[in-house]
C-alpha cells in the first residue's frame, strides 16, 4: 500500500512538468499552424516605426499606401473565395465596393450617422444587393463574367446619374473621418498611424476568419463546386444555395472595404468605382494566387505598390529620358509589363511560387518555353 501511495504521489509530482510540457507543445503547434498569420501580424505592428523615416528618401508614403493595401486585402479575400475557391468569376466587385462607399458616405454626410454605424449599414446594404444580383450565378464561365461586368456598368451609371442622392460627377465631400463610439480614430494627432492600425485589425480578423472558413464545410463545398458542379450535387451539396452564400459573403466584404475607404478618403465620386477597379481587384487575386487566402494580401500589396514604385523611379534613377517622357502614361506601360512578366513566369501566383520555393526548395519561376513531357 505504501509503495502504491508513493507511486501515486510521484505521478502527482510529475503532473506539473508534464502539464507544462503539454501546454508548450500545444502552443508551439498552434504557432506553427498560424505561422503566416503571426508573421504578418508582427510585420503590421512594427511596420510604422521603421516605415516613416524611410518614406521621404524612397519617395513613397509607406504608411499611407499600406492603409490602402489593408482595404484592398479585405475585398480581395472575398473575391478570392468566390473566384479561387468556388470558381465563380466576377468582374463587378468594384460596384459592390462603390455601393459600400456610397452607403456609408450618404448616411454619415446627409443623415449624420456615426461613421462606424455607416460602415455597418454599408455591409448590410451590399448584402441586400448581393442577394438581388445572385440570380446571375445561374450562368457559367464567360457568360457569368459578362453578366457581372454588366452589373458593374449599371451601378456606375446609377452612381453618376442619381445626382440628388450621390452628387453625380461632383461626388460627396466632407465625409467624416473614421471613428468608433468614444474614439475619433481619423482625428487623432497621428491619424495616419491610427487609421493604419484600425484598418489592419479588421483586415487581420477577416483573414483569420476566412482561413478558418475555407477549412469548414462551406470551404469544402466551395472546392467541390470549383471542380465540378454536377459531382458536387451528386455528393449532396446544394449547388445554388452554396453559390449564393459565397457570393453574398464576398459582396459583404467588398461593402465593408468600401465603407472604410469612403471615410479614409474623405471624398468619393463615381470615377473611383469604374470597371477598371473591378479588373484591378481580379488582378490582385490572380497575381497573388488563386485558392489562397494569403494570396489576397500578396496581390493587394503588389498591385497597390507597383504604381507607387514606378512613380518614384525618376527620384531613384534621376531624370526620365526625354524619349520616355514622350509617352505620358509610361507608368501604365511599365505596370502592364511587370504584370505580364509575373503571370508568364509565375502563373500560379506569387504566394504559390514562394510557398513551393520554401517547401520543395525549387525556383518559384517556371520556364514557359519548356515543353511538357508526353504522358
Amino acid at each position: 500500500m505504501g509503495e502504491m501511495r508513493n507511486e501515486k504521489r510521484g505521478d502527482e509530482t510529475d503532473g506539473g512538468p508534464r502539464l507544462k510540457t503539454s501546454l508548450i507543445r500545444s502552443a508551439l503547434s498552434l504557432a506553427r499552424r498560424h505561422l503566416v498569420f503571426l508573421s504578418l501580424m508582427l510585420f503590421i505592428i512594427v511596420m510604422p516605426f521603421w516605415a516613416k523615416p524611410l518614406s521621404r528618401p524612397l519617395g513613397i508614403p509607406l504608411v499611407m499606401v499600406m492603409r490602402m493595401v489593408g482595404i484592398y486585402t479585405i475585398v480581395a479575400v472575398g473575391l478570392n473565395m468566390l473566384m479561387g475557391y468556388a470558381g465563380q468569376v466576377s468582374l463587378g466587385h468594384g460596384a459592390f465596393f462603390g455601393i459600400g462607399a456610397y452607403t456609408s458616405a450618404i448616411l454619415t454626410v446627409k443623415a449624420h450617422f456615426p461613421p462606424w454605424l455607416g460602415i455597418v449599414m454599408a455591409v448590410l446594404v451590399t448584402i441586400v444587393f448581393g442577394f438581388l444580383v445572385a440570380p446571375v450565378l445561374r450562368l457559367k464561365g464567360h457568360y457569368l463574367a459578362m453578366a457581372t461586368l454588366g452589373v458593374g456598368i449599371v451601378a456606375f451609371v446609377f452612381m453618376r446619374e442619381m445626382t440628388w442622392l450621390t452628387g453625380g460627377n461632383d461626388g460627396i465631400r466632407n465625409i467624416p473621418a473614421l471613428s468608433l463610439p468614444g474614439i475619433r480614430i481619423g482625428e487623432a494627432r497621428d491619424y495616419l498611424r491610427a487609421e493604419y492600425y484600425f484598418i489592419w485589425v479588421i483586415a487581420l480578423l477577416v483573414l483569420l476568419l476566412s482561413s478558418n472558413l475555407v477549412r469548414s464545410r462551406l470551404g469544402r463545398a466551395m472546392r467541390a463546386l470549383h471542380q465540378s458542379e454536377v459531382a458536387a450535387e451528386v455528393m449532396g451539396v446544394d449547388v445554388s444555395w452554396e453559390k449564393i452564400k459565397v457570393f453574398v459573403l464576398s459582396t459583404a466584404l467588398a461593402g465593408l472595404a468600401g465603407g472604410i475607404f469612403a471615410h479614409v478618403q474623405g471624398y468619393i465620386d463615381p470615377n473611383l468605382f469604374t470597371i477598371v477597379l473591378s479588373i484591378q481587384l481580379v488582378t490582385m487575386v490572380v497575381v497573388g494566387g488563386m485558392e489562397s487566402i494569403w494570396g489576397a494580401v500578396a496581390g493587394a500589396g503588389v498591385i497597390t505598390f507597383i504604381p507607387k514604385i514606378v512613380e518614384a523611379l525618376p527620384k531613384w534613377l534621376g531624370e526620365v529620358p526625354r524619349w520616355v517622357e514622350k509617352y505620358s502614361n509610361y507608368e501604365g506601360m511599365v505596370f502592364g509589363f511587370i504584370l505580364i512578366v509575373t503571370m508568364v513566369f509565375m502563373p500560379a501566383g506569387i504566394t504559390r511560387g514562394l510557398s513551393d520555393m520554401v517547401r520543395y526548395r525549387r525556383s518559384p519561376f517556371v520556364n514557359p518555353f519548356r515543353r511538357k513531357a508526353m504522358g
